[in-house]
């Protein structure tokens, strides 16, 4: 029930010199700042670096996997996915202070957990589960308590809008993954993508007038955006790439993105794009 994460995790390709010039200098305009958390690339642990890639380290070290991290809302907490047992066998949701200390489950269900994702208030996380049988969204309090059936759809990777009140996630069918929307509560469940288009792991904008997500199937997938109804798609990475997982810097200026087990940082337009030098995929930013 995993689906994309394998696609996801081993990502692909180191980008070509002349586009790694530091984001072409603009001296009037600040650079990239905060902290990005990452998964390892063979998925075994989480990481974190500073924005320009400095400073890396392991945040966790617990046997088997550790992936999938999430910033809470103040950056103190983040929470991830853990698969100790081996991927897809009791899975969990964990959480972890920023230093590294206070590790702890959140879940406690012999279903699968994954991908959690913060609401903007702290209040509560939405995650990926097999608990009631097929693979649905959850939410529950940022405790691990309370937790509530979201989706009536297989879905995954949910990203919150900037006021709570909406979640875009990868809406698991058949065949092409599609990007799909739900209110806060469970109501209007839909797809904002086509059928025809593989479309997944969406990351709503921090000023919520765009989603980005990776469009394309595994080998040759880019990075796009759209505005939160849907329209206005348009590709912002080259073809022939790899490009997965957008993250955006949590000013909006930035997106942080996968290509082939590197991480590649750009503006928000699409220009600029240069390797930050970390091998790993999954990314999420705070301040």
């Amino acid at each position: 029930m995993w689906k994309r994460v394998v696609a996801v995790g081993l990502v692909a390709g180191l980008v070509a010199a002349g586009a790694s010039a530091l984001l072409d200098h603009h001296p009037a305009t600040p650079g990239p700042r905060g902290t990005i958390a990452y998964s390892a690339p063979d998925l075994h642990d989480v990481l974190l670096a500073r924005a320009d890639g400095s400073r890396a380290r392991h945040l966790t070290s617990a046997p088997g996997p550790q992936f999938d991290p999430s910033f809470s809302p103040d950056g103190s907490l983040i929470a991830y996915r853990d698969s100790r047992h081996g991927i897809n066998r009791d899975d969990e949701v964990w959480v972890i202070d920023r230093d590294g200390r206070h590790a702890r489950n959140l879940t406690r269900d012999h279903g699968n957990d994954w991908s959690p994702a913060w609401s903007p208030d702290g209040s509560t996380i939405a995650f990926a589960s097999t608990r009631s049988g097929s693979l649905e969204l959850w939410t529950m309090a940022s405790d691990g308590s309370n937790p509530k059936r979201l989706s009536s759809s297989p879905a995954e990777y949910p990203s919150w809008s900037p006021d709570g009140s909406r979640i875009v996630f990868s809406l698991v069918t058949a065949g092409a993954v599609q990007i799909g929307i739900v209110r806060r509560g469970g109501q209007g469940e839909r797809a904002l993508t086509p059928l025809t288009e593989n479309s997944e792991l969406p990351a709503w904008s921090p000023d919520g007038s765009l989603i980005a997500f990776s469009r394309g199937f595994e080998g040759r997938r880019t990075i796009w955006t759209m505005k939160p109804d849907g329209s206005d798609a348009h590709r912002i990475t080259e073809t022939g790439s790899d490009d997965v997982a957008p993250a955006w810097s949590p000013d909006g200026r930035y997106i942080v993105f996968a290509r082939r087990q590197r991480l590649m940082i750009m503006r928000a337009d699409g220009s600029g794009v240069r390797s930050l030098g970390l091998n790993g995929s999954l990314p999420a930013w705070t301040s």
